[in-house]
């Protein structure tokens, strides 16, 4: 664990969120995407332009992954992300440590939580989870609920279906933030109707999983990126004005499911997009995936009812 500093956590937070590694004709190389898909980001009074923040806030982000590694380091921007290629043709003890952390894998499409994270510190998992919410962490205005409280959102591409869950074990059961639900790219949850399967567009629903919690919750973690971590301080402090005397509650399956009204059976289901754990199945709550997923809250309840029983 002498490896695993505070420094090290956040990179390994950029990495799984958006990071691929490669070795081709002897140089390694790590590039990380900054993505952000609209030109401003705006909270109620704030508003930003994404690429000239992130490239600004990039910098302190230069800084620390080159005191971490003698490796070159670029920038290149593109229309709709800014990305960082760190390469290197030595075979550091940062990129064993690197490969070794992330247990082979070399993409973002697989990543996992290293484990080394959950046995840390709480400074080392956050730093973790601040890694990850500065590449593919949102605060905005329009991510508010019905009510109007508005939320933070951590996006998950669709092929990695286990990372959403450690994200949200790692939040709820290590550093006490409440997960508000997960809304997964899965037929059931983004086209529970069959819309979009009826209009012809079968695939719509194949997009990238979003963890959700309230920004006053996600406080204790924030951000680096500047302009980020200004929206979420104005939001929280609206949410706090105005949804203060509410308890947080936690994710706690199974839970009960609102609605009797017949859900159209979406052909979909059997994709081999779907990891085999759930393919097949028709669900009507996010829960009931992650419960098939291994949610280790679903799984301390199973063992308790074996106990009860």
């Amino acid at each position: 664990m002498d490896y695993l500093d505070v420094d090290v956590a956040y990179f390994l937070g950029l990495l799984v969120a958006r990071g691929t590694i490669t070795e081709e004709g002897g140089v390694k190389r790590i590039t990380i995407e900054f993505p952000f898909r609209n030109l401003y980001v705006e909270g109620i009074n704030k508003s930003f332009v994404q690429k000239d923040q992130i490239i600004l806030s990039l910098q302190d982000t230069i800084r620390r992954i080159s005191e971490l590694t003698d490796a070159h380091i670029s920038q290149n921007t593109t229309e709709n992300s800014v990305f960082l290629t760190i390469e290197t043709l030595k075979n550091t003890m940062f990129w064993r440590n690197v490969k070794t952390l992330m247990q082979g894998k070399t993409s973002y499409y697989e990543f996992s939580v290293p484990r080394e994270i959950y046995k840390a510190h709480d400074n080392i998992k956050v730093e973790f989870m601040r890694g990850y919410a500065d590449v593919a962490g949102y605060a905005r205005a329009s991510n508010r609920d019905q009510r109007g409280r508005h939320r933070l959102y951590l996006d998950i591409l669709n092929a990695n279906w286990h990372l959403p869950i450690q994200l949200c074990h790692l939040l709820q059961d290590y550093l006490g933030v409440p997960t508000m639900t997960i809304t997964y790219g899965h037929p059931n949850l983004r086209d529970p109707q069959g819309k979009d399967y009826k209009s012809g567009n079968h695939n719509a629903w194949a997009r990238e999983h979003q963890y959700k919690t309230y920004c006053e919750y996600f406080l204790k973690i924030g951000f680096y990126m500047k302009h980020k971590q200004e929206i979420l301080e104005e939001l929280a402090d609206y949410n706090i004005k105005n949804f203060g005397n509410l308890k947080p509650v936690f994710c706690s399956p199974p839970k009960s499911i609102k609605g009797k009204k017949k859900r159209f059976r979406h052909p979909e289901v059997q994709s081999n997009k779907l990891p085999k754990e759930i393919r097949g199945k028709q669900y009507r709550s996010y829960w009931q995936i992650c419960a098939d997923l291994g949610c280790p809250r679903y799984q301390r309840f199973l063992e308790k009812q074996k106990k009860l029983g």
